[in-house]
């Protein structure tokens, strides 16, 4: 009996250690269980937040390379520009750009020939242009003085090279050639221009041409030597022509009723 008794006691006793062990397991405090929840739900929020990002980030990059490939195809299109040849550092660059049917060929050569508003179509690279008039030649019988063909200007230019830039001065001769819508201006002025300034020689040619149903056609010819030859030049040389070959497209899309002609061709 008394075995009996010890052994349900001890039974008794075991599964109450059991009992004891199981309900003595530790438990997480209220506290703590709200705070994993809130973390999980933080983040939750986070992982959402960032696959919305991914997707903008995405949907931008998307729309900005569709922008880019659009501008791309538009300016292989109709503005083309190379570097035509590079000899002892003088860098000759040639571009031209397709203007609608619509626009008038002799407005554009009004419009490259107005040398004192330059500054207002061309602002990235020059800054201010001054008509000096003609210049003048001595007739074969010595009686009077008559206006050349040469026309002067004074030009202010900006130029930029990575994060500096600045502005130069020089003096150009110009050759007009109204009938062919032809023109080409020349380094001109003394010779410590050449010499120190910041160009050794210059030359461009604007050219402007009825291309039947493509449209305008506007040719532009730079060919520059400069005192010195920075870095990847004839790329820089390529992205100037380029730019202002832009200018001109935007000018032209601002017109309403044309272009007119300019005072000293009147």
């Amino acid at each position: 009996m008394m075995m009996t008794t010890l052994t349900t006691a001890t039974t008794r006793s075991t599964k109450t250690c059991c009992c004891s062990s199981k309900s003595s397991s530790p438990s997480v405090p209220p506290l703590i269980t709200a705070r994993r929840k809130t973390n999980d739900s933080t983040n939750t929020r986070r992982r959402k937040r960032r696959t919305t990002t991914t997707r903008r980030r995405a949907t931008t990059t998307t729309t900005t390379s569709n922008e880019m490939d659009a501008f791309e195809a538009k300016s292989s299109k109709n503005l083309k520009c190379e570097l035509v040849s590079n000899v002892a550092n003088r860098f000759t660059v040639k571009g031209t750009i397709l203007l609608g049917a619509h626009v008038n060929a002799d407005d554009v050569y009004n419009m490259l020939t107005d040398y004192e508003n330059a500054s207002r179509v061309f602002p990235s690279t020059i800054k201010k242009v001054e008509y000096l008039g003609f210049e003048e030649e001595e007739l074969e019988d010595g009686e009077a003085r008559r206006p050349g063909a040469v026309k002067r200007i004074k030009q202010t230019c900006n130029w930029k090279f990575f994060i500096f830039g600045g502005n130069f001065n020089i003096e150009l001769g110009v050759v007009e050639n109204d009938a062919k819508r032809h023109m080409t201006c020349t380094l001109e002025g003394a010779a410590s221009q050449r010499k120190f300034g910041f160009l050794r020689e210059f030359e461009g040619s604007w050219e402007v041409e009825e291309n039947g149903e493509e449209g305008t056609k506007v040719t532009h010819v730079l060919s520059v030597k400069p005192s010195l030859t920075p870095p990847y030049a004839s790329d820089i040389f390529v992205k100037q022509v380029e730019g202002i070959l832009e200018d001109v497209e935007r000018e032209v899309e601002s017109w309403e009723n044309g272009y007119a002609v300019p005072m000293h061709r009147r």
